[in-house]
């Protein structure tokens, strides 16, 4: 209840204004769009119940780039600074805001502007880090395949917007748990969840997905880069 409560006072006060993506469509003169993605976990557990049959499945980077935020992407493989990016409005106090709930952890928080025929897959990353326990051997990984390059967080994938008749999010996280065999003696064992979201989003409006343990708050505007 907390967490649907949060999302609707930053709904309620991000934007004032929300319009219809017909309107939008045909209002359009700029070709530039913000793109800013806050995602959030209201699972603090880096458990998941013990399945004798769970399958993992395979860590796919996607070609992801790592980006500094309200950079401008020119290509699908690099985001440069932006010019205008003093310009930009952010998410960063309704970060805050949710950093203050004890029963919400903020994953990672993303902003970019694209130009409607560039698409890109930024990277997100966060949550719990295995790392050290991996290096210690106190977490057995029966399938190299679940893992990645650098620190093996809890969450890793990317999201994407592309732009056709309407604007449509791509959102493809693993979410890594740990999970405890029966047994005394038994070892942790690491395992992989592959969690993939296709919706589209309107226009200057605060859209916000609910999906197994990850919520993302997403919001898509027009560019005014005179």
């Amino acid at each position: 209840m907390k967490l649907i409560i949060i999302i609707q006072l930053l709904i309620l006060n991000i934007i004032s204004v929300s319009y219809a993506e017909e309107t939008i469509e045909f209002q359009n003169n700029s070709l530039l769009h913000q793109v800013k993605v806050i995602v959030i976990s209201h699972n603090p557990s880096s458990y998941r119940e013990f399945e004798e049959n769970f399958t993992n499945e395979k860590y796919d980077d996607n070609n992801s780039i790592k980006i500094n935020n309200n950079c401008i992407i020119t290509n699908s493989t690099a985001c440069e600074k932006f010019d205008f990016d003093h310009k930009l409005d952010t998410f960063n106090e309704y970060k805050k805001i949710l950093q203050e709930q004890n029963d919400l952890i903020i994953v990672d928080h993303v902003e970019w502007v694209q130009d409607s025929s560039v698409t890109a897959n930024i990277k997100i990353k966060g949550g719990y880090d295995y790392s050290n326990e991996i290096f210690e051997q106190e977490l057995e990984i029966n399938d190299l395949d679940i893992l990645s390059t650098g620190s093996i967080s809890e969450y890793e994938g990317t999201v994407s917007v592309i732009k056709k008749k309407f604007f449509k999010i791509h959102i493809n996280v693993f979410e890594r748990k740990r999970m405890k065999p029966s047994g005394f003696f038994a070892t942790e064992i690491l395992t992989a969840h592959n969690i993939i979201i296709n919706q589209n989003i309107k226009l200057n409006k605060i859209t916000y997905i609910d999906r197994d343990n990850l919520g993302f708050i997403i919001s898509i505007k027009k560019v005014d880069n005179n």
